[in-house]
Parts: C-alpha cells; sequence; structure tokens
C-alpha cells in the first residue's frame, strides 16, 4: 500500500545539486574481468570508485541500501564503471553532505538520472531486547574499532570492535528476507560478535549452524518479531547509460 511521497525532500536534493558540482569528473566502463570493486567514496577532495554499477553509486549518493530502490532498469546492477573527480579548490575533505550532493547532481547529469520517493507499508522484522536483556558490551565513544562482516559456506559472520545497532539492522536486512528495524532503544556502541545462517536462503541439510532468529537471541540477546512498518523506497524514473569521458 502506498503511503505518500517526498516532494520536500527531493526539492532540497535539487537544490544541492545547482549549488554543488565536482570540479572534474571522468566515468569509463571498466574493462576485462572484475578482480576488485569499491564503491564511490571521497579521499579528502579527491572522490574514487573502481567497477561500481549504477545502483552502487545510488546506494552512496541517496544513502539508502539496494532493496531500496525500485524500478531500475537490467544494467545498472551489470554495467560496471571506473570512476575518478575531484571536488575543487581547497584542501579541506570534503563534507558528508556535499560529496553526496556531488554525487547525486553527477548522476543527474551523466546518467540522466530521475527519481522520486515513496512510503510502502510492508513486512518488517523489529529487533527488540530479549526477554533476559542484551548480550552487548558497551564501548566508549572515543576509542577506535569498526565493523567487519564475512560470508562461508558455513554462513555469515559479523564482528564488531565499536559498532552501532544500525550496522547490526543493515547486514539483518540483507539477509532477512524483510526490511529490519531497529526497536531496541540501544543507541550505545558496542563490542559484539554474531554468526548466523541467512533467513533467505535454504540450510544445506548436514550443516549445524545457528538460524538468523535463534543466533540474534541466543548471541546478542535481542530478539526479531514479525510485523508492519514502513520502507522508504527510492523509485527511478529514468536512467540512461553515460557517454564514455
Amino acid at each position: 500500500m502506498k503511503i505518500s511521497g517526498s516532494a520536500g525532500l527531493f526539492a532540497m536534493c535539487a537544490l544541492a545539486q545547482t549549488l554543488l558540482s565536482f570540479e572534474a569528473a571522468s566515468i569509463k566502463p571498466h574493462r576485462g574481468i572484475i578482480q576488485f570493486s569499491q564503491d564511490p567514496h571521497a579521499e579528502g577532495r579527491r572522490v574514487v570508485g573502481t567497477a561500481s554499477t549504477l545502483l552502487d553509486f545510488i546506494t552512496v549518493a541517496y544513502q539508502v541500501r539496494y532493496d531500496q530502490i525500485g524500478n531500475a532498469p537490467k544494467w545498472a546492477d551489470t554495467e560496471h564503471y571506473d570512476f575518478q573527480a575531484t571536488g575543487g579548490p581547497g584542501d579541506k575533505p570534503l563534507s558528508a553532505a556535499a560529496f553526496h550532493g556531488m554525487l547525486q547532481a553527477l548522476l543527474a547529469d551523466r546518467f540522466q538520472l530521475r527519481v522520486h520517493r515513496e512510503s510502502l507499508e510492508v513486512p518488517v522484522y523489529a529487533l527488540v531486547v530479549a526477554k533476559h536483556g542484551p548480550k552487548l558490551a558497551t564501548v566508549p565513544a572515543t576509542e577506535k574499532g569498526g565493523c567487519q562482516v564475512s560470508a562461508s559456506p558455513r554462513g555469515n559472520h559479523l564482528e564488531c570492535a565499536k559498532g552501532t545497532l544500525d550496522r547490526l539492522v543493515t547486514q539483518l536486512t540483507y539477509t532477512a528476507g524483510h526490511p529490519v528495524e531497529d526497536r531496541t532503544g540501544l543507541t550505545d556502541f558496542y563490542k559484539f560478535t554474531l554468526d548466523w545462517w541467512p533467513a533467505n536462503r535454504s540450510m544445506p541439510a548436514n550443516l549445524d549452524v545457528p538460524d538468523m532468529f535463534h543466533a540474534v537471541e541466543e548471541q546478542l540477546g535481542l530478539r526479531l518479531e514479525a510485523g508492519r512498518g514502513t520502507l522508504q523506497k527510492l523509485v527511478i524514473d529514468h536512467a540512461e547509460k553515460p557517454t564514455e569521458n
């Protein structure tokens, strides 16, 4: 069920695009076998991407997940591009707002990308605190650390030396079959590890690995409850392959 659009937000994006643009930008089709890929990211005032697809660009520019993108053309995740750009004069690193605005402007210019947002009511899993409380070690905000995720024939492994539940929710959403919403109320940084078998894949009969639901409760002291929620969708109205330059 469609709930509403977000014209105001896209008016702001349009304003950002008129104010921000890269000083110089090059997009070229990636040649040969893909041995390494990297989403567009800022390195100071320089922005680079390797073997990135249009969907990769969109997730970075608009800060959405892949499952939040709708009506993508077939080539949007099969055509790969190498990207280099500079953010203009100055020596200060690009801010997140400037970086995202410049990417949005570039997508509108080079890919002729036109999008709009929709809010959809969909099945979700709500992440809540389990009966006996969370099994998460709080980490000071000043401490260094991050999260790493890996996949193997024995399932997925997420290890956070310092991570938020937003990172956990993002990883679970990729393997849950439905969006996951954080309703725990836990907002600190935490140290935790999670090993689980994705809910959107069939587990081999001879494999003894905890499924997603048991893993989250037993290892983290949290619980996933089925329910309804709102999914913010970014719908592609128009996109074209960029000309090489």
